[in-house]
């Protein structure tokens, strides 16, 4: 998760490890360590279910290698020196548990990739059954803790491997499954908005070709206008023909000029798509993408998606309720940054920012606190892209950085 712990938090680990690992008591750890991580750590900016769901997962994979290494390294001893296995087994305890502990982390090491996406993707999607899973996980422990001095050591390693391997299918289809699935609602997203993006196109087409028919004949009666000299009939034919006309150039076609500098096809397309949804809900929106931009390559597109999508949401539904319902929007690179801004007016002169940090969900509404939650968890998993927020003069600036 990227997630640094302090030292503080290490020292109550390894203070009460000794006490709870032979003992049901060892169940409740990954619980205990989530919470403190929760309220200490993330500061409540990262949702319970990610940080537990991680937690658990990693005391599952350190779990299973003790379950398994020290018993087999226990019976291979005993066959060897069958003689030396109690002064093997009262001094040699120390040195298997660091072999286990390294074991434990070269197999998260090489799994973090599917124990990442299955967190992202899985978790924030189905709770309830993730929380089952999460249930199904803590049962290992409890099994081992019950039956490692009543089964034959075979059996007891077969059973815990079982285990693993049915935990690690489930956490594999379970994310293969959601990744299409989020695949296909994403093509169908995107061929919706470039169905919509196309289809404004050719209206805009027809406006201007209606536009270039007319002309002409708005200069003609103009020209006549002058010979004749009468400013007043010159005004007439500006204030009935020609503003009306200019008038069909609106806002959703100067928004549309300004995409043509986005590079990404599928970021084009829900630029656009919330542009639309914002001018629907009558909110004055500004677009500016003055040069060439484009996502960089270490940022997964669906995730930059994400992002514009809730900074986005977000901004829409503070902006409706404000006097000034603005929303501006703005791409661009400068000192070897990509930055995407968000601004958008508000009903209060400043936002407490804690509301957007997820301490308070205040007067957010939960579906945009859920967001901005999602978007975190988004974050953290890109170490160096920086969110900042601004709340001044009726005004929220969201600006994500990618350095």
């Amino acid at each position: 998760t990227r997630i640094h712990l302090p030292l503080w938090m290490y020292l109550v680990f390894w203070g009460l490890f000794p006490f709870t690992i032979t003992t049901l008591s060892f169940v409740f750890l990954p619980i205990i360590f989530s919470v403190l991580i929760y309220f200490f750590v993330s500061h409540r900016q990262l949702s319970f279910n990610y940080i537990a769901t991680n937690t658990i997962l990693a005391f599952f994979l350190y779990d299973m290698a003790m379950a398994t290494i020290g018993p087999l390294t226990m019976g291979l001893y005993g066959l060897i020196s069958p003689q030396t296995v109690n002064f093997f087994n009262n001094y040699g305890s120390g040195p298997v548990k660091l072999v286990e502990l390294l074991v434990a982390y070269l197999v998260l090491k090489r799994i973090n990739p599917l124990l990442h996406r299955y967190t992202k993707t899985v978790v924030p999607q189905m709770p309830i059954w993730a929380w089952f899973f999460n249930l199904f996980l803590l049962g290992e422990i409890i099994f081992r803790t019950i039956f490692h001095s009543y089964l034959n050591p075979l059996i007891y390693v077969f059973s815990i491997l079982l285990y693993s391997a049915l935990a690690l299918l489930f956490i594999k289809l379970t994310t293969k499954y959601y990744h299409w699935k989020n695949m296909a609602t994403n093509e169908q997203t995107e061929l919706q908005n470039l169905r919509t993006y196309t289809s404004h196109i050719e209206s805009m087409y027809d406006d201007l070709r209606r536009f270039r028919h007319d002309y002409k004949n708005i200069l003609l009666s103009l020209g006549d206008a002058i010979k004749t000299g009468s400013i007043e009939e010159v005004r007439d034919i500006f204030d009935r023909v020609v503003q009306p006309t200019n008038m069909q150039l609106d806002n959703r076609t100067a928004v549309l000029s300004h995409l043509t500098n986005i590079k990404d096809l599928e970021i084009k397309s829900i630029v656009y798509s919330k542009v639309i949804t914002a001018i629907n809900e009558h909110l004055d929106v500004t677009v500016e993408v003055a040069e060439p931009f484009k996502i960089p390559d270490k940022v997964e597109i669906t995730d930059a998606i994400r992002i514009i999508s809730i900074l986005f949401d977000n901004a829409i539904a503070a902006a409706k309720d404000s006097p000034n319902k603005q929303i501006n929007f703005s791409l661009f690179t400068k000192a070897n940054a990509h930055y995407i801004v968000v601004r958008n007016s508000t009903k209060e002169a400043t936002v407490n920012l804690r509301l957007l940090n997820g301490t308070f969900r205040g007067s957010l509404h939960n579906r945009h606190s859920l967001g901005l939650r999602n978007l975190r968890i988004i974050l953290a998993a890109y170490p160096f892209i920086q969110h900042n927020c601004q709340s001044i003069n009726h005004t929220v600036t969201q600006e994500i950085i990618i350095h």
